[in-house]
């Protein structure tokens, strides 16, 4: 008799909980393996302020970690540059493997003379700086060195940017030289593009400019790199240079790290580990959400938070008839939903929809819209001072959530609106279009969430809250899809140009297993084929059927 064993593998930003929890209610995993395990990490008390925005994300990755090491027979946690950890709550049986084994082969070199930090198609690299800012600063400060033209990039690509984004924008002109832009804020399609075509051998892409996502999010490794900003701290330098210079048995070869900060070559220590933390194994508080950290890992809370929690709970149940063991198990926030609570009857009953994610944006999720920054008039070349505006006169969220062609149709209004605009305002706008796009899948979906358990309730009047509710759906629309296909064709590398096109037709494949099966068969529908974009065409022609 053939025993099936079920395994899971895992890295903490790429878990959902309610998913992962339907599938693990009905499955028993037979080994676990956790990858990257330092990102569960508690906040050091100097870095609390600086990483305030993280703190919910770690705490959800810390609380599914709780659920999913209670969920498996065995556990593999993977990391590196790790001295030592502790389980001191999860009760677990432990064995350390701590190695010291080296994969990497390269030379470190201190070069402030450094003078060319780009590569070449053969000579490829990544330059680290430490922050999306320092990288448009660098272009600055270097642009008149940077005025040629790579004879490989691609046309397709070029074209289809300049026509659905802007031909001004400042990607473009960075891709034409084979310089790939690879950050946080870089649109996920992007990064798929930049990652693929520097691999490749006969990519367009020779140089990879980069903050930390080189440790997080990329996995193709370099032969070289140029590190121009100190980073962080040392883990995160050794993680950095631990990318370089991966042996390869069939082409081995030495890798070479340039470091033009002192500072930055000083600090160096490949021997200096970490003594990892996690979050959820320490009993201390360490992050600044201390509601969300006591109640979904299980802490004592403090007086004043326990008051707090009381209160909020005593108001869900009188008002909604709502118990908060049911917001743990949906997984919302404490303050994103006292928030909702206090704003209830005013958000709920709003005429129109842009009312609605107006209050959203300022009420709700006011510590989360720091990209509303983008949207000052006041950061402008056209700002008047004697204006008593604050804003410019659209409002790009609601123009993004109802926009049947894409971020398109937005920047074109913004270019109606402000026709004296010069390149840098049309650049700071689309930059903050794709800080929008992120902020709408990833932080308005939190009051979904809300909805959806206040809903399921029968809380909301169809006539009285027409508009709530109209906005709910956009948010949703536009951020997920029914069948599950979004977060696939995202990570694939497919634009939102492509996704809806593709989400309706090949939803309708149920003869065909899979979804690259689903895609390659869409190949030879070739009226929706022939609307992708170069992306998109590209992603599908590089599949074979797993049939």
């Amino acid at each position: 008799m053939i025993l099936q064993k079920k395994i899971i593998i895992v890295v903490p930003e790429r878990i959902s909980t309610r998913l992962f929890q339907q599938y693990l209610s009905a499955n028993k995993i037979d080994l676990l393996v956790y990858d990257e395990i330092y990102k569960l990490n508690s906040i050091d008390s100097a870095e609390k302020s600086d990483k305030r925005n993280e703190h919910s994300r770690l705490i959800k990755m810390n609380y599914i970690y709780k659920y999913l090491i209670h969920r498996a027979n065995k556990i593999l946690l993977l990391g590196p540059f790790i001295k030592s950890v502790s389980f001191d709550r999860s009760n677990i049986k432990i064995e350390k493997f701590i190695t010291n084994l080296n994969i990497v082969y390269n030379k470190i070199n201190y070069t402030p003379e450094l003078m060319n930090y780009f590569g070449e198609s053969d000579e490829k690299r990544f330059v680290y700086f430490l922050t999306p800012g320092r990288i448009k600063r660098f272009f600055l400060e270097n642009n008149s060195h940077m005025n040629f033209e790579y004879e490989g990039y691609d046309d397709e690509i070029i074209e289809w940017i300049s026509e659905n984004i802007h031909p001004e924008w400042y990607y473009v002109e960075y891709l034409k030289q084979g310089i790939g832009i690879h950050h946080g804020k870089t649109p996920i399609f992007l990064r798929k593009y930049i990652e693929n075509e520097y691999a490749k051998l006969d990519g367009c892409i020779h140089t990879i400019l980069c903050t930390s996502t080189l440790v997080e999010g990329i996995n193709t490794p370099t032969n070289n790199l140029v590190i121009v900003d100190k980073p962080r701290n040392v883990f995160e330098l050794n993680n950095l240079i631990g990318r370089v210079g991966r042996l390869n048995i069939e082409n081995p070869k030495r890798g070479e790290v340039y470091i033009t900060n002192k500072e930055t070559y000083e600090m160096y220590n490949p021997d200096d580990w970490i003594d990892l933390k996690i979050l959820f194994e320490s009993s201390e508080i360490s992050t600044d959400s201390i509601e969300d950290e006591c109640l979904y890992l299980d802490k004592e809370l403090p007086q004043e938070a326990q008051e707090s929690v009381d209160s909020l709970s005593n108001r869900l149940d009188e008002k909604f008839g709502i118990r908060y063991a049911e917001i743990i198990e949906a997984g919302i926030e404490f303050k994103i939903l006292d928030r909702f609570i206090d704003n209830f009857d005013g958000i709920t009953n709003h005429e129109k929809e842009i009312r609605v994610i107006s209050d959203i944006k300022f009420k709700i999720l006011n510590v989360d819209n720091k990209y509303l920054n983008g949207t000052k008039l006041k950061t402008y070349s056209f700002y008047n001072q004697n204006s008593e505006e604050k804003y410019i006169s659209f409002d790009p969220v609601y123009n993004m959530l109802v926009s049947t062609k894409g971020m398109k149709f937005v920047i074109d209004k913004f270019i109606k609106t402000y026709s004296e605009y010069t390149t840098e305002d049309i650049n700071l706008f689309i930059d903050t279009l794709f800080q929008i796009d992120e902020f709408i899948k990833f932080k308005m979906m939190k009051i979904i969430t809300i909805y959806e358990l206040f809903d399921e309730k029968g809380i909301f009047n169809r006539e009285q809250n027409r508009a709530f509710i109209q906005s709910m759906n956009m948010i949703k629309a536009y951020s997920d899809s029914e069948d599950g296909y979004e977060r696939i064709l995202v990570d694939l590398g497919f634009p939102k140009e492509d996704i809806n096109l593709i989400s309706n037709k090949i939803v309708r494949y149920l003869d065909t297993n899979g979804t690259e099966n689903k895609l390659i068969k869409l190949k030879k529908d070739r009226t929706v084929f022939n609307q992708l974009s170069p992306f998109g065409k590209g992603i599908i022609n590089k599949m074979r059927s797993h049939d």
